[in-house]
C-alpha cells in the first residue's frame, strides 16, 4: 500500500456509530500499484458531462465535454505526461476535458498553499479540508462551493462516504464544502526484508528492536556493500509510524503520562523522541540510509531496495517491491517482519489513522461547473465503476479462466497505462472497496506471486492486531493554531525537528530547549484550548 500521511497531519478523533460500523463493513482495495483505475473497455461514450439522470446514466450524447481544471498530490513518480492513451479513452468515456497538475506529495502541502493564497486555484483543488485551519479559514471565507444539494442530488457520491464522515466534514450550520478522500484507517507500513540475504549471513528473522539492530550490524560488516535498513516513499519518520509502536510512539496525540486526562501532541512525549533519536543512532553507526532526511526524492528508498542495494525497507508494498525487485536480482526472496517487541518488552503493532487522507474542494469561481463535476463523479460510481476501478482489457488487466479481472503488473504495462498515469486521473473510490482480499489476492496473482498472499494477508493481521491510536479529535480546532500554529512551528520546532537525520551532533537536550520555547511562543496555549474544546478524551475506534 502507498504511504500517505505526514504525521502532523494524521489525526485520530472518536467515531460516531454510524463510522464505526461503516468501516468495520468496508472492504477495498489496498494501494497496490496499478490497482484502482481505468475503463470497462466497452467503448461507452454517454458520459456524465451528458445531461442525464442523478443515477449515472447520460440522455445527450452530443454535449460538449465537460471541461475543467484539477491539481493532485501523487504518491507514486510524478512522471505524468498529458495526452497518453489512458487518459483520452477515459476522456472519450466520461466525456469529459481535465486539465491535470499534479504535484509530488512531499512537496505538495506547501506548493498548494501558496496557490491558493495567491488566488490561482484551479476548477478542483486537492487540499486536507476542514480538519486543516489553513482550508478551514479558506472555506469559511467563501473560497469553494457549497455541496449539499449536489449531494442530495447524485446518491453514489453520497453514499460512497460514510455517514459519520460526512458529518465530520459538515460546519457547524451543516454545510458541507469537501469531498474526503477515504482510506482504510488500518494501513500497516511493513518491515520488509531481503530473506535471501538474510539466509546467506545466517540472520534469523528479527522479533525485538535489538534483534534488528544486531541484524543491521552483521549486514553491515558483511562486505556485501548494500544499505543495512531504509525507507518507502514518504518522509523517514512516518515511513517507520509502526516500527515507532515498538518504542510506544504512535505519532500523534496521547494522554500525558503525568495527567491522563490531558492530551499532549507527539513532540511532548519522550516515546516518540526515543524513537526518532534511535534512528539517528543507527543512522550514526551507517546502519540507516545515509539519505534519510537528505535526498529530497521521496522515492529514493524504493528505488534502492528494489534495485537490490538495500537489505531492509521501513514500508513499502511486498507485491510491487518483489516483482520489481526480481528483475534485477531474479532470485531474491522478500519477507516481513512480524510487530517488534520494544527494548522494555513493549508491544509493536501499527499506527492506526483517521480514515480521511486530504480530499478535494471545487473552487467557487467554477460554481457553473460543480454540476458537471458532481455528474462525472457520479459516473465513476455506477455506470464508469468498471473503468474507475480495473481499466482496459489487455491494458491493465486480463480476464482469467474464472471471469476474474487480474491486474497486469505495473511493469508489464505499456507507458501510457501505468500506475503514474492514472494515478493523477483518480478522484473518489467508495469506503465499501477500501479492504478487498479478493482483489488484493488478484494483484498478487497478476504480479505471478500468488501463493505469498496468504502470508501477506497473515502478517497484516498480525500488525492489526495491536492498533496504535491519535487520540486526538482532528475537527477540534483551537483559534490560537488557527492563528500562529504554523508559524511558531516553522520558527522555533522546524528546524530541530527537520535536523534529526541530519545533524548528527543534535542532542535530545537540545530538541527539548526548542521545544520549550515553541510552548512558550503559544503552543502551550493551543495545547490547553485543544483539551477544553475536546471533552471526549477517549480512544478513537475505527473498525470495531
Amino acid at each position: 500500500m502507498r504511504l500517505r500521511m505526514h504525521p502532523r497531519q494524521a489525526r485520530g478523533t472518536k467515531t460516531r456509530k454510524t463510522l464505526a460500523a461503516a468501516v468495520a463493513a468496508a472492504a477495498l482495495l489496498l494501494g497496490l500499484v496499478g490497482c484502482s483505475s481505468g475503463s470497462d473497455g466497452n467503448g461507452n461514450t454517454n458520459g456524465p458531462a451528458a445531461e442525464g439522470n442523478a443515477d449515472g446514466g447520460a440522455v445527450s450524447e452530443n454535449a460538449g465535454p465537460l471541461k475543467f481544471s484539477y491539481v493532485r498530490p501523487t504518491w507514486g513518480p510524478a512522471t505524468y505526461t498529458k495526452g497518453g492513451a489512458y487518459e483520452k479513452e477515459l476522456f472519450k468515456q466520461a466525456n469529459v476535458d481535465i486539465d491535470v497538475r499534479i504535484i509530488p506529495v512531499v512537496d505538495y502541502d506547501a506548493t498548494i498553499k501558496t496557490t491558493a493564497a495567491s488566488g490561482g486555484m484551479p476548477d478542483a483543488i486537492w487540499g486536507w479540508g476542514p480538519v486543516d485551519p489553513f482550508w478551514k479559514d479558506l472555506q469559511d471565507q467563501g473560497a469553494f462551493v457549497k455541496l449539499n444539494d449536489y449531494l442530495d442530488q447524485y446518491p453514489a457520491v453520497k453514499a460512497a462516504v460514510p455517514d459519520g464522515i460526512w458529518d465530520k466534514m459538515a460546519d457547524d450550520k451543516g454545510d458541507i464544502y469537501f469531498i474526503p478522500n477515504l482510506i482504510y484507517p488500518v494501513v500497516p507500513f511493513f518491515i520488509n526484508y531481503r530473506a535471501d540475504i538474510f539466509e546467506k549471513l545466517g540472520i534469523p528473522e528479527p522479533s525485538s528492536v535489538p534483534e534488528l539492530e544486531a541484524a543491521l550490524q552483521k549486514i553491515k560488516d558483511s562486505g556485501l556493500g548494500i544499505v543495512p535498513m531504509t525507507h518507502g516513499n514518504t518522509i523517514p519518520f512516518w515511513a517507520g509510524k509502526d516500527i515507532a509502536t515498538s518504542f510506544g510512539a504512535i505519532s500523534g496525540w496521547a494522554p500525558s503520562k503525568e495527567d491522563p486526562n490531558k492530551l499532549v501532541p507527539p513532540e511532548m512525549q519522550e516515546e516518540t523522541l526515543d524513537y526518532k533519536f534511535w534512528l539517528q543512532d543507527l543512522k550514526k553507526r551507517g546502519l540507516f540510509d545515509e539519505e534519510a532526511g537528505v535526498n529530497p526524492d521521496a522515492s529514493f528508498g524504493e528505488t534502492k531496495f528494489k534495485a537490490g542495494r538495500a537489505a531492509v525497507i521501513l514500508g513499502g508494498n511486498l507485491a510491487s517491491l518483489l516483482t520489481e525487485l526480481r528483475k534485477n536480482v531474479p532470485d531474491a526472496q522478500i519477507k516481513i517482519m512480524p510487530p517488534l517487541e520494544g527494548r522494555d518488552g513493549q508491544k509493536g503493532g501499527t499506527r492506526v489513522v483517521f480514515p480521511q487522507d486530504r480530499g478535494f474542494y471545487i473552487n467557487a469561481k467554477a460554481a457553473d461547473k460543480a454540476e458537471g463535476i458532481f455528474r462525472f463523479l457520479n459516473w465513476s460510481l455506477t455506470d464508469g465503476s468498471d473503468f474507475r476501478r480495473y481499466g482496459i482489457e489487455g491494458k491493465t488487466y486480463n480476464v482469467d479462466p474464472e471471469g476474474r479481472k487480474v491486474p497486469i503488473p505495473d511493469e508489464q504495462r505499456e507507458n501510457d497505462y501505468k500506475a503514474a498515469q492514472i494515478e493523477p486521473l483518480r478522484f473518489l473510490d467508495p469506503m465499501s472497496e477500501k479492504l478487498d482480499w479478493q482483489a488484493t489476492e488478484l494483484q498478487f496473482i497478476g504480479g505471478g506471486i500468488g501463493n505469498q498472499f496468504q502470508y501477506y494477508k497473515d502478517t497484516f493481521e498480525k500488525y492489526a492486531a495491536s492498533p496504535y491510536n491519535d487520540y486526538k479529535d482532528p475537527t477540534v480546532q483551537s483559534p490560537t493554531a488557527a492563528k500562529i500554529g504554523a508559524q511558531i512551528w516553522e520558527d522555533y520546532m522546524a528546524k530541530v525537528d527537520g535536523s534529526i537525520l541530519t545533524d548528527m551532533n543534535l542532542t535530545k537536550d537540545e530538541y527539548k530547549k526548542a521545544r520549550q520555547k515553541w510552548l512558550d511562543a503559544g503552543e502551550q496555549t493551543i495545547i490547553d484550548e485543544i483539551n477544553e474544546l475536546q471533552t471526549d478524551k477517549s480512544e478513537p475506534n475505527y473498525v470495531d
